[in-house]
């Protein structure tokens, strides 16, 4: 690659999945019918810089920093696969940091960073994505490229940002953006939080038993009944009568159900932590992503009390405040 001082920085949100994860899973839509996630971008976000190098040296910053003299001997998989698909085979800097974890979070963080490096490189290259569903499509297949295993939801929620309602069948991928007033995203904002698990989780395995669990008869119902459930919240959101403090319900009759699916989704300290929260006030919630640890999602049904349990977490836990966020996929600045 020639030197031509290109440079460019990005962001990428995470994502909140409230109801309907597993089926957007392939094994899911494709046999049982379509499935269909409620979720929204939030403001936390994987940051992505790259630039080029006036060597031909190929240099990747994560948690460790890797120089190599080619492409293919970076260790960093997100990062070797977007650059080699892009031909960037030498003289290429990455920079990959991030608002939490990079993995593990149940955030949606993995598609983020891959989002955000596919945008850079095609920026770069003069090979611009065109449209938000390129950008997630072409996510999804560099993700399983470097041999992640996983559903659609988390490329279409970062590639198109906001608070979407989101369809997957055998023929497209549907995003339809939540009608939502004002008035109820602020009321949802003030009284839903993050708790971090202290697990960092290992998603393969949890996603791949939840993909054979699609087959199971004993498990297979449990995945339509969460798709159920997604469009009941889905309305609960936009009925001019629908009651918000049904959400903490409606998520903790979505984490029964989740939990339900796969026996690896939660554990024993999981398990502990959600029933704390319960007993302090919390009327719902779910670990967010395939399980296993993470974020877990909490929803109270006053905010004084949200206020409250923050503290009373602290230090053993970490709680944080969220706020949803509009936007995907973005270039926050470039020098060309």
């Amino acid at each position: 690659m020639l030197y031509d001082k290109k440079h460019i920085y990005l962001r990428s949100p995470l994502r909140i999945s409230f109801v309907g994860g597993g089926t957007d899973l392939e094994s899911y839509y494709l046999n049982e019918g379509a499935g269909h996630v409620v979720s929204s971008t939030i403001d936390l976000y994987n940051y992505v810089s790259i630039k080029d190098m006036f060597d031909s040296n190929v240099r990747v910053h994560h948690a460790e920093i890797e120089t190599e003299s080619i492409t293919s001997r970076i260790k960093h998989t997100y990062s070797r696969t977007a650059l080699e698909h892009f031909g960037m085979f030498k003289g290429a800097e990455v920079i990959l940091t991030s608002d939490v974890m990079t993995t593990g979070s149940g955030l949606g963080a993995s598609s983020a960073m891959m989002s955000a490096l596919i945008s850079g490189c095609s920026a770069i290259r003069d090979n611009k994505i065109k449209t938000n569903t390129e950008l997630a499509e072409l996510t999804y297949k560099l993700e399983s490229d470097a041999g992640t295993i996983g559903g659609k939801q988390d490329q279409y929620a970062t590639a198109f940002g906001g608070f979407n309602s989101i369809t997957f069948d055998k023929n497209n991928v549907k995003v339809k953006t939540v009608k939502i007033s004002k008035d109820k995203l602020k009321h949802l904002e003030d009284r839903v939080f993050l708790v971090f698990t202290n697990m960092a989780r290992e998603i393969s395995s949890i996603q791949a038993d939840l993909g054979k669990n699609i087959f199971d008869e004993s498990k297979r119902k449990y995945f339509s009944e969460l798709k159920d459930l997604s469009y009941e919240f889905l309305n609960t959101l936009e009925s001019k009568n629908g009651n918000l403090n049904e959400v903490g319900k409606l998520l903790h009759e979505s984490w029964k159900l989740k939990k339900s699916t796969n026996n690896n989704t939660s554990n024993q300290f999981i398990d502990q932590l959600y029933d704390m929260l319960r007993k302090k006030g919390v009327t719902g919630g779910k670990i967010l992503g395939a399980g296993g640890g993470g974020f877990l999602l909490a929803y109270t049904p006053d905010p004084k009390l949200k206020a409250k349990l923050k503290y009373d977490l602290y230090p053993n836990f970490i709680a944080l405040d969220i706020k949803f966020s509009p936007k995907g996929t973005e270039t926050l600045w470039k020098s060309f």
